[in-house]
Parts: structure tokens; sequence; C-alpha cells
């Protein structure tokens, strides 16, 4: 799957640099304005982004050629997503509060929230993740079909789930305490009114690490769905016990 999402990143280097260059332009507008009004923009492109790369993988050549023709279920795909990040903070928030995280100090209780969200973000899109991306296929598979694939190889799906998406915080926490230790002001891009160079170099290399991050677990689940989705054609003595290559195509028809 790495060197997969590796191998889209090349074929697609334009398209991932325009993503990088969006979400940096949106957290520099964030700093210079001294708000946090493009959180939900980010998180559109973030959904955008892999519901491209997904209909790249489905379509089976892996190459996002062409983004006005192939939006396919894509209003399907941003719901159920959203519905899933709806359920995720829920938990993520309701658990602590339930064992009274919330009496202790607000720090405590951030942590808390947060530790809960990483570990049930992962775990719930490798059991229902490919439930928003069977409709970029055509198919009108279910949340229980959904639930019926996340079953098969739940916790390889979830360690790569969860690898993906902690390897950008890890890389921003190593970047900022480094840049910390050098007495280096790495929490604001511009300081004065002055672009902070530094700041800025940090904000482009977790952008890209980040959308690698996005990159790779879009391909883990789009994979997870055509591997439990595609049949399996009958072993004859030419095959050896290889399994038949199917398309697409004929795999939803």
């Amino acid at each position: 799957m790495l060197g997969e999402a590796i191998s889209f990143v090349r074929r697609n280097l334009s398209f991932v640099c325009v993503v990088v260059a969006v979400n940096c332009a949106l957290v520099a507008f964030d700093d210079y304005s001294g708000g946090n009004k493009s959180s939900s923009t980010q998180f559109f492109v973030a959904l955008s982004f892999g519901f491209f790369i997904q209909n790249a993988i489905l379509n089976g050549d892996g190459k996002v050629s062409n983004l006005t023709s192939g939006m396919r279920g894509f209003g399907g795909y941003i719901w159920k997503n959203l519905l899933i990040m709806l359920v995720v903070m829920g938990v993520g928030i309701g658990v602590p509060v339930a064992f009274g995280a919330a009496s202790l100090s607000r720090n405590v209780f951030l942590f808390s929230c947060l530790a809960m969200i990483a570990i049930i973000f992962p775990l719930l899109l490798a059991v229902v993740g490919t439930w928003p991306i069977a409709g970029i296929a055509g198919s009108k598979s279910g949340l229980s079909d959904a639930f019926n694939r996340g079953k098969r190889g739940l916790l390889r799906t979830f360690l790569r789930l969860f690898g993906g998406f902690a390897l950008p915080f890890i890389s921003a926490s190593i970047l900022m305490a480094a840049a910390t230790s050098m007495s280096y002001e790495a929490d604001s891009i511009f300081s004065a009114g002055k672009l902070n160079l530094i700041a800025l170099a940090i904000l482009v290399i977790c952008q890209c690490v980040s959308t690698f991050g996005i990159c790779y677990v879009s391909i883990v689940l789009a994979r997870k769905l055509l591997n439990s989705e595609a049949p399996r054609h009958p072993i004859d003595g030419r095959q050896g016990g290889a399994v038949a290559a199917t398309s697409v195509s004929e795999i939803f028809e």
C-alpha cells in the first residue's frame, strides 16, 4: 500500500501539489486574519482529495485526469463521510464525559477526547469505511455490506489507517519541537507583519506529509473495497492457482 501511495503521488504530482498549496494558503489566511474560519474548508478539501484518489483507483488507471467528468457518487460520498465524522466526534467526546474526564482540567479533558478520537476514527473507517466509496463505483451496497467487508482483515486495516492518520501528527510534533529547541518561533507564519520563513517551511512540510497520509488512507480503503468485491474465478490447470484479473466495470455490473 505504501508503494502504491508513493506511485500515485508521482503520477499525480501536479494535482497533489495544488492540494498542498490550497491547504497552506488556508492555514496562512487563518494565521494572518487571527481566526479559524477555514477549518470546514480544509475538511472539505481533504474529503474531495480522498474522493478523487479513490475514484482513480476504482477506475483502474490510478491517475486523476478530468475532475469534472468523474463526479459520480460525490454527494453521497460527502454526506456519508460527514455522518461517520459526527459519530466519531460524538463517541470521542461522549466517552470521556461519561467517565468523568470533564471534571478534570481542560488540558486533560482535551487530551482524553483527542486520544479517543485517534482510536475511534481509524477503527470506524476500518469497519465501515468502504460504505462511502461504494457509490463511486456505482454499487448500491449499504452499511451492512460495508460492515461485512470491514470484518475481514479488521486489525490489519485498522493499523494501516491509524498509521496514515498518526504520521502527520507525529511529524508536525517533531518539527515543532525541533524548531522550538533551536529558538525558532514556528507557531506563527506571520510575525510582526513579516513572513516567518521557518514557520512557512514547517507548514509546507506538514501539509505534504498530511496530504500523503490522506492519499495512503484513501488507497487502503479503495483496495479494501476492490479486494472484497472482486469475484474469484474457478481455478483450472492453465491458471495454476492464480486468480484471474477482473476489471472494475465487471465487478459492479
